[in-house]
């Protein structure tokens, strides 16, 4: 059978669950193969219940038991089949079938393993009620289905979990013992038979007695509440269900063989434990009824309790009438729970299921701090009616049930079922005053704006905050802490109340305005809530009605102040502007007054009739002020209109501009009118014709506003030399402005006629002066322009030349501007003429006016003179351009602020040192390249001019500016031959290097006998030239010059090192020689000591030699040290020394300690031979000891470590110490070997090994002061000239020293050395800055002569001279400040020189 993915996934899930082997699963699927594919293809039932057991059957007595021991994989095929481990079932979800390719989502799979029911409620409650109460979108279902959908499924979960608990929880009687179980039959006589049996008998008994035990324990079993839960009625019906559940289950216990046999063979007994049992059956079937019949009535209310589970308050109270009439109706026709003490329980439960809601309702919306006060109000109180609609229904259905069935009154423990919810109650009660305390002081929130009542706001939120830091729950009615701090909270609020209340009279002091305080009145009212503030309020009116009376007075005042000439409103006209501020002040006092007029006690009150009559007078006085302004402006209507007689344009008097004459009394009129009639005052109908007229009259001013302003401007864009050639054109456009100047009027029927004439005029002249313009800007004045900013000659800044390309590429440069400058040249005369020819060619209405030739010639003549400017303007910068580029003024040095111009190589040319090329050469060039510059003008054809030249070329070369120029440039390189000369003769201290004969100085040096020191001498001298010659900037500026030093470095370089070798050759020979013999030493010595030992011959031979070891020993330093010390002067100063030689050098004192180990390992070897060496090492032992004792007294006396002592001349006892400490340490090693050869106890030295310990340490502290000593005694030799570039370097070889210094043990810090060597560290480091300042290119000679003064003591300062060394005699650090201020002054001074000279 193949296989498929469908079967390898039930394959892969099986061998996973049961775990066994795949091939196990593959043979059984081929055995029920038809079932499977029938399953597959949707034919058969849509399910699969895999099991792996051993096979079980029933046996007579109905009990399954096992059938073989061997596990067995099978498939269920029908239902009721017995599975007691683990089963694996496949549903098909898609009811077609299962699809290969949508096989996970046709096909779900799971397994059950022990108790079924557990199984799943573990798939309802663990998995698929989470998913679903976290599922947010339910698509199209509402959303109060989806709700019950989701209260369904946790009701069926806990439906669940309670039926598992009552199967586990059950009662579980105790089995006889199975062999007593399978000897008796279930009959009389074998009952008989097992009680005549002593053992079964009392067996039987002690069962019987354990069931009796257990049975009443679960007859007395009562419904416990576990601690610190509030039980609902759910929890009721939970428990008779289990009850039910325990009894059922023993029901079915009795049922089997075992229970039956117990209870057969004690009967037969008449045992005790047999009549308790009997007496205990009838107990436990009346239990089992109750249960029952408890369990039926309870379920009746379960509708009932759902509401009281799921619902709000609001729902519980729509819903409570039922609840208590399906409450009663049990109470009634139960007869098991129609008791006062089951009520009572009951009722209990309902009433903490009711708290429970009520608080799920009130926290629902979120935290109680953070809900919206209003709402969280209304919930409390739903919350509050509902325990006293509650109490009120039980008491009617008490009442009802009394007078119905008098003989079974309804009663129960009324304390326990209410007073919880009273308290509840009582609680929500006090939240609700907190809360709507809290909402109406947060209303004040939203009136900051009234100043003041910041700090009524914050003590509130401070008071608000201290009950929300209570930590303990609000609607924790148990807590009685809440009561005290709610009797707090009052206390404060009444307080705050208080501070409130003197804020309200405190804001109605000083009143500064009687509408704004009405208007804070209106707020306050609005705001405060509470009855004792709002008494408070109400008697402010009087106030403000008496400061109201001031306002009268002010007001009446103010008119008779202002009423000739009142203040008007921006922008308002006069007229409408006095009406307006009459208006205002009538309407300052009148709308106070209707406000006031609302309070008919205060209107009533004696004291008002007086502000009355005064309101009376004053309002009417505003009016008639009104109506005799009103009066005045009708009449003046008709005056005013007669400005619409004047013409449209006039001409100004003095500047003759061009203005738009609208009379501004016309304009004034209709402002007028318009803000009369928008304050409701009448208008006649001639101020209204006007009106209606005056978007037209706005048009047409703006209209010729505008046209008279586009005039302008295009009259702006002509420049003076335009104006004789537009004459006609302007004459043209006279002739269409002049109708509106003396025939047109504003009441002109004909004005946009005109309008449009004058327009279509204006574009006309405004396109041709557009065009003009273009033209002239774009073709003329940019070419000028670029003509102007050309150059005729190429000088980067970023670039230097050499002479020939210099040469080459100044002659293309220029070809290529000299041509372009000739296309502009043409460009700007085409563009002159195109000009003319637009002006002439313009339409227009007077073509009988012609433009006069004369004009044209001019303006030819004019443009064709601004040509000239240009090209003589490019001409003189090209010659500044040169000049700057080529004049000495540029840097002198290495540094530059642009790149010299010219390339030239500085070259040694025996005997001398030359300039290739030469400075005569360059002049030459640059004469050149002035002559070409003039001559580019050549090509440019002067057109335009009246008796012109043919060229502009005879025009440029006449100017003066040009001519000094060029005769300027002529010496431009002149000025730099004393600078050039004088850089050359820098290098004059070189000569001798090929002047001087180098093989007799050699010769006349080697007649000396020079030493070691000589030849080094004169290695660092050549050594220091080749350094100095390096050191050459490969660049040097001069000027317009960039001298290239690199051929001249390396002639130098390569006569220095002709001298440096021929001085090294002997020194390399003599080394060479002491090398090879040392070299050929240790050979033969190796081949010595490797002499077989055969006779007393060979021992004293190798005695002998190794004596010979011995006592080269202590010269083998005075040795190898000359050879490295050669062989290092050579490589230090980069001396070619053959590879081998030095490889021969790095191996010597390696050859040297291999020799050693030779001639030890040669010393044991005779120590194994001869036993006479034996007694000779004990002799010489003895006597090392004596030696070690005497070697450490000397070192104590005569030692490094005396006390006092230089560190100089400790260093060199040092040296001599370790020397003779090397030697007995090398006899220490040998004897110490010696002694272990022979298994002698190895002899200590404890003089010698403190004397290496201290050895040691005075080695590091001693090398690193010579090392510093040496070193910076060094520095000194150092030429002053090249300390700056060597400051760094030494700073950094200095700290590193200082790091050494700090490492060394603590006991050495006490010795001279390191004192004084911590102070040289030191005091280089404090020097440094002073040498980085004094080597600053900003000192001078006044400076350095200040420095002497200060330090009293003199300089040469010679850069040849000149050392460190001298500037370290002065002892500088002892005037360090003064040689700060030295220094900054000489860079302060160098930066006011560089000002002044910029």
């Amino acid at each position: 059978m193949a296989f498929d993915q469908r079967h390898r996934f039930i394959i892969s899930k099986m061998a996973e669950a049961f775990g066994i082997e795949e091939s196990v699963v593959e043979k059984k699927l081929i055995v029920e193969k038809q079932h499977i594919n029938a399953f597959f293809e949707g034919s058969a039932p849509g399910a699969l219940r895999w099991s792996y057991q051993v096979p079980e059957e029933k046996n007579k007595d109905g009990a399954w038991v096992q059938k073989g021991t061997k596990p067995v994989l099978a498939l269920s095929h029908q239902q009721g089949e017995h599975v007691s481990g683990k089963c694996l079932f496949f549903v098909r979800v898609n009811p077609k079938g299962v699809n290969e390719k949508t096989l996970e989502t046709d096909l779900a799979v799971g397994e059950i393993q022990g108790s079924a029911l557990e199984t799943i409620k573990a798939l309802v409650a663990d998995l698929y009620l989470p998913i679903l109460q976290e599922q947010s979108s339910w698509g199209k279902m509402p959303v109060d289905h989806a709700k019950e959908f989701l209260a369904g499924a946790g009701k069926m979960a806990n439906i669940l979990a309670e039926a598992a608990s009552c199967l586990q929880g059950g009662v579980g009687l105790k089995k006889p013992d199975e062999r007593h179980v399978s000897q008796y039959d279930l009959r009389p006589g074998a009952f008989t038979q097992a009680a005549n049996e002593p053992e079964v008998a009392h067996h039987m008994e002690e069962c019987l007695t354990d069931w009796c035990s257990k049975v009443e324990q679960l007859l007395i079993q009562a419904n416990a509440i576990p601690p610190g839960e509030e039980p609902g009625p759910d929890t009721e019906i939970e428990y008779w269900r289990g009850h039910m559940a325990r009894f059922n289950s023993l029901s079915e216990q009795l049922k089997s063989r075992e229970c039956r046999l117990v209870l057969g063979v004690t009967g037969m007994m008449h045992s005790p434990a047999s009549k308790r049992w009997k007496g205990l059956e009838l107990k436990l079937s009346d239990a089992a009824n109750e249960a029952k019949d408890n369990v039926r009535y309870l379920g009746t209310l379960d509708k009932s309790f759902e509401v009281l589970r799921e619902g709000g308050p609001q729902q519980i109270l729509d819903s409570l009438h039922s609840l208590m009439q399906a409450v009663m109706t049990l109470y009634k026709i139960a007869r098991y729970y129609g008791t006062p003490q089951r009520m009572t329980t009951l009722f209990c439960k309902i009433t903490n299921q009711m708290i429970r809601s009520c608080k799920k309702a009130i926290l629902e919306p979120g935290k109680i701090w953070d809900q919206q006060k209003g709402k969280l109000i209304a919930n409390m109180q739903v919350c509050v009616k509902l325990c006293e609609a509650y109490k009120q229904q039980y008491i009617f259905m008490r009442d009802t049930m009394k007078a119905e069935t008098p003989e079974k009154p309804f009663e129960m423990d009324e304390r326990a079922v209410f007073l919880k919810f009273e308290l509840f109650a009582k609680r929500l009660n006090k939240l609700i005053e907190m809360f709507t305390t809290i909402h109406q002081f947060s209303s004040l929130e939203q009136h900051t704006h009234i100043a003041g009542l910041e700090g009524v706001l914050k003590s509130f939120h401070g008071i608000v905050d201290d009950v929300k830091r209570k930590p303990y729950d609000l609607l924790d009615y148990t807590r009685n802490q809440f009561d005290r701090d709610y009797l707090e909270f009052n206390v404060n609020v009444h307080d705050l109340e208080i501070s409130l209340q003197a804020f309200i009279n405190n804001s109605f002091e000083n009143i500064t305005s009687t509408d704004h305080a009405l208007s804070l009145l209106a707020q306050f009212h609005a705001i405060l809530q509470r009855g004792a503030l709002k008494q408070e309020l109400d008697s402010k009116y009087q106030v403000i009605f008496q400061h109201y009376a001031h306002d009268l007075e002010a007001v009446q005042a103010q008119y008779e102040a202002y009423k000739h000439k009142p203040p008007v409103p921006r922008n308002a006209p006069p007229i409408a502007g006095n009406i307006m501020w009459s208006r205002q002040l009538l309407r300052r006092i009148e709308e106070p007054m209707q406000r006031f007029a609302q309070n008919k006690m205060l209107m009533n009150m004696k004291e008002s009739k007086k502000v009355i009559k005064m309101y009376n007078r004053v309002a009417k006085a505003l009016v008639e002020f009104e109506t005799l302004w009103h009066q005045a402006w009708l009449k003046g209507i008709e005056q005013q209109r007669a400005g619409l007689q004047a013409p449209l344009l006039v001409r100004h008097p003095d500047t003759g501009q061009l203005l738009v004459n609208l009379d501004k009394e016309i304009m004034q009129l209709i402002r007028e009118a318009k803000y009369l009639q928008l304050i409701g005052i009448h208008v006649p109908e001639a101020a209204r014709t006007l009106l209606l007229q005056e978007e037209k009259f706005k048009y047409y001013f703006a209209q010729l506003s505008f046209a008279v302003r586009e005039y302008k401007e295009v009259m702006a864009h002509v420049q003076p030399i335009f104006k004789p050639l537009l004459k006609p054109h302007l004459e043209d456009m006279e002739t269409k402005v002049a109708p509106g100047m003396f025939i047109l009027t504003w009441t002109s029927m004909n004005i946009d006629g005109y309008l449009h004439r004058f327009k279509q005029g204006l574009a006309r002249l405004k396109e041709l002066v557009r065009k003009l313009v273009d033209i002239v800007d774009n073709r003329v004045v940019a070419n000028l322009d670029a003509v102007q900013k050309t150059l005729l000659v190429e000088l980067p800044g970023d670039r230097s030349f050499s002479y020939e390309e210099f040469i080459t590429a100044q002659a293309k440069f220029q070809k290529r501007q000299a041509d372009l400058l000739t296309i502009r040249n043409e460009e700007v005369a085409r563009a002159i003429e195109d000009v003319i020819m637009l002006v002439q060619t313009a339409p227009r209405e007077n073509p009988d006016v012609a433009v006069e030739e004369k004009e044209v010639d001019l303006f030819r003549s004019y443009y064709s003179s601004l040509m000239y400017r240009s090209i003589l303007t490019a001409t003189q910068r090209s010659f500044a351009a040169m000049k700057r580029r080529l004049g000495s003024k540029t840097a002198t040095g290495i540094f530059y602020m642009e790149r010299p111009f010219f390339d030239v190589d500085v070259e040694l040319k025996l005997p001398s040192i030359a300039l290739n090329p030469t400075l005569d050469g360059i002049q030459e060039a640059v004469n050149s390249t002035a002559k070409a510059i003039l001559q580019a003008s050549h090509k440019l054809r002067c057109w335009g001019m009246i008796n012109g030249p043919p060229c502009y070329y005879d025009l440029i070369a006449r100017d003066k500016e040009v001519v000094k120029s060029v005769l300027l440039l002529t010496g431009s390189v002149e000025g730099i031959k004393h600078q050039v000369a004088e850089y050359l003769s820098n290098f004059d201290k070189y000569s001798f290097l090929w002047t001087q004969n180098l093989q007799a100085t050699y010769e006349a040096f080697m007649k000396t006998n020079p030493s070691l020191e000589a030849f080094e001498g004169e290695l660092k001298k050549y050594m220091a030239i080749e350094t100095e010659i390096a050191a050459i900037p490969s660049v040097y500026n001069i000027g317009s010059l960039s001298l290239t030093t690199l051929p001249l470095k390396t002639s130098l370089k390569s006569e220095a090192a002709s001298w440096k070798a021929q001085f090294a050759q002997n020194l390399h020979s003599q080394s060479a020689e002491d090398l090879k013999a040392f070299d050929a030493y240790i050979r033969d010595t190796t081949l010595k000591l490797n002499r077989k030992v055969e006779d007393l011959e060979d021992v004293r031979y190798l005695v002998t030699v190794l004596n010979e070891v011995r006592e080269r020993e202590a010269d083998i330093d005075a040795l190898i040290a000359p050879i490295e010390d050669m062989y290092s002067l050579l490589l230090r100063y980069e001396v070619r020394v053959p590879k081998e030689e030095t490889g021969m050098v790095s191996d010597l004192r390696y050859g040297w300690k291999k020799l050693r180990k030779l001639a030890t390992d040669t010393s044991d070897n005779l120590a194994r031979l001869q036993a006479g060496f034996k007694r000779e090492l004990i002799k010489e032992v003895k006597a090392f000891v004596q030696d070690a004792q005497a070697f450490r007294h000397d070192w104590e006396v005569n030692g490094p470590m005396v006390p006092g002592l230089d560190p100089m001349e400790a260093v060199d006892r040092l040296k001599k110490f370790q020397q003779m400490f090397e030697v007995r340490k090398r006899k220490w090693e040998n004897y110490s070997s010696g002694e272990e050869l022979f298994g002698l106890p190895v002899t200590s030295y404890p003089e010698l090994e403190q004397t290496e310990k201290e050895i040691s340490m005075l080695d590091r502290l001693y090398t690193l002061y010579v090392t510093v000593i040496s070193t910076i005694k060094g520095y000194g030799d150092y030429f002053w000239a090249d300390v700056v570039e060597k400051v760094d370097e030494w700073g950094e070889q200095v700290l590193q020293y200082q790091a050494q210094c700090k490492k060394l043990p603590k006991a050495s810090r006490d010795w001279p050395a390191y004192v004084k060597c911590r102070d040289i560290i030191d005091n280089f480091l404090e020097m440094l800055p002073l040498f980085q300042a004094l080597a600053h290119k900003a000192m001078r000679e006044r400076h350095w002569k200040a420095v002497m003064q200060t330090t009293g003591k003199e300089l040469q300062l010679a850069e040849d001279v000149f050392k460190l060394q001298h500037l370290l005699d002065l002892n500088i650090l002892q005037h360090k400040e003064e040689i700060e201020e030295i220094t900054t002054a000489a860079v302060k001074e160098e930066q006011i020189e560089t000002k002044l000279g910029g």
